[in-house]
């Protein structure tokens, strides 16, 4: 009688563990790696990173996961990935990592969280970049300009981000490159002043602007 209730306890203990054991294991995902960065589905990244999905192969878009939720600005999701050892320096079919994404697209809580996991940027160039894509945000100029960008920075046709968004009648950004201390008098490589290519393309409002920062013909 006693071996059968040790026997019976014994088995009683093994259930109760094979219980609480699959009670404690994570489920599969039920989506992909990429539909879960894509969705921002916390649950489902968390059960990708539990099972070990590869987090630093690229998509076939060429964006990484990370690229993903950094354009988004998730904190939780990047912080969940960060925690798994994602690859801060991955690039994407851009040439653009994590961090140059999720500042362009004005996160700068998430740009924050991996300049602070070890990102590093070049804020001169990201300045440029975000005049040649029609960036009017100004946080991303506030920001860069913290992280040490040259205003003055040319690209390779000799134009500062302030030519770059006079040339594409961005008042937004002229504005605040201007309220930053962009130089207002600066030339492009054919010696022609901001205020000269504004008044070529006729538009005054941005004329007004750089006039009443000092520019001169």
């Amino acid at each position: 009688m006693f071996n059968f209730l040790r026997q019976y306890h014994t088995l009683i203990a093994i259930l109760l563990c094979s219980a609480l054991i699959a009670c404690d294991a994570q489920d599969r995902p039920t989506i992909s790696l990429y539909l879960a960065a894509q969705r921002s589905d916390l649950d489902q990244l968390e059960r990708h990173l539990h099972w070990r999905s590869d987090i630093n192969q690229p998509f076939p878009d060429g964006h990484y996961p990370l690229h993903v939720v950094a354009k988004q600005g998730k904190i939780s999701l990047l912080a969940a990935l960060l925690k798994h050892q994602a690859t801060l320096t991955v690039q994407n079919a851009s040439g653009l990592t994590p961090v140059d994404s999720a500042i362009l697209h004005g996160h700068i809580q998430a740009a924050e969280l991996l300049l602070n996991a070890g990102a590093v940027i070049n804020a001169s160039d990201l300045l440029l970049l975000a005049a040649q894509q029609g960036r009017q945000d100004r946080d991303i100029v506030h920001f860069l300009i913290q992280q040490g960008a040259d205003l003055e920075t040319t690209d390779t046709a000799g134009n500062t981000a302030l030519l770059i968004a006079i040339q594409q009648h961005n008042h937004r950004l002229v504005a605040h490159l201007l309220a930053q201390g962009a130089n207002v008098n600066v030339r492009n490589a054919q010696g022609q002043s901001a205020l000269a290519l504004a008044q070529q393309q006729r538009l005054e409002t941005i004329q007004h602007s750089l006039r009443r920062y000092g520019a001169y013909e």
